[in-house]
């Protein structure tokens, strides 16, 4: 007798497993669980159909355990009651993640992928550092008597904006490899900091033909050597007005010009 209970127990279970895979098959499966009770759902759980793991893609150690917790399934939990759009508005919401996509793996898994956010600069407003990716967004705090070597805008909306300079930048290491901060102005254009002090004062728009013009510069005159307040970059195609240090202007017997 007991055997042959048994033995049904797993003809039920079969059945389960068929009639789910055909479900699946014919696309009417979410239709299905809709329906499904907590009751029943439970039921199925007992017949196998019970989280058993959740499966992440795309992020590892520390981050991937925030996104198991994020998903906040447990072991045994039916896995017909488990809403993978729910699931991904949770996961989606952790600072580091971009996008994920949900699906149940029947009988037992959840699996979950992503497409975490990357450490992109640091960006610094109202007193407070973060590190943010190349969207703006912010993913954590940094310590500023320890940052991460990461570029550095400053003011707001610098994080709006974070990919026009630092890509700009990449390409002209003469200059990128002098600045230390870019500055937000107006949130309508860049001043760049650079290491001697000195402001780089570009225009609005046009930043990658200003910091070429900057570069062709310094490499021809080695301009940013000198010892200048600022560069500034705002006036006709190609012009560059230095607002040269009083007491080095007459050391070398220069009259300073208003920029």
């Amino acid at each position: 007798m007991a055997n042959a209970a048994r033995m049904g127990g797993l003809a039920v279970a079969g059945l389960l497993t068929l009639a789910v895979g055909g479900l699946a098959l014919f696309g009417q499966l979410d239709d299905v669980i809709a329906e499904i009770g907590e009751s029943t759902g439970h039921q199925l759980a007992r017949a196998g159909f019970a989280v058993e793991a959740v499966d992440v893609t795309g992020a590892w150690g520390p981050a991937a355990h925030a996104i198991v917790a994020a998903t906040e399934l447990r072991v045994g939990d039916p896995i017909f009651t488990v809403d993978p759009s729910d699931i991904r508005d949770r996961v989606e919401a952790l600072p580091g993640v971009r996008t994920a996509r949900v699906a149940r793996l029947l009988p037992n898994r959840v699996a979950v992928v992503v497409e975490t956010r990357e450490a992109y600069a640091l960006w610094q407003v109202e007193g407070d550092l973060h590190v943010i990716d190349r969207d703006g967004v912010i993913l954590a705090q940094a310590d500023p008597m320890d940052p991460p070597a990461l570029p550095l805008v400053v003011a707001a909306g610098a994080n709006e904006r974070v990919t026009e300079i630092v890509e700009a930048l990449a390409h002209y290491p003469l200059v990128r490899d002098r600045v230390v901060g870019a500055v937000r102005v107006g949130e309508r254009r860049w001043n760049l900091r650079l290491d001697s002090g000195a402001d780089v004062k570009l225009p609005e728009g046009e930043v990658t033909a200003s910091i070429a013009v900057l570069a062709r510069l310094q490499a021809e005159r080695g301009v940013l050597r000198l010892a200048a307040e600022s560069f500034d970059l705002r006036g006709s195609e190609g012009e560059l007005i230095l607002r040269i240090r009083p007491e080095r202007a007459a050391a070398v017997g220069l009259q300073e010009r208003e920029a």
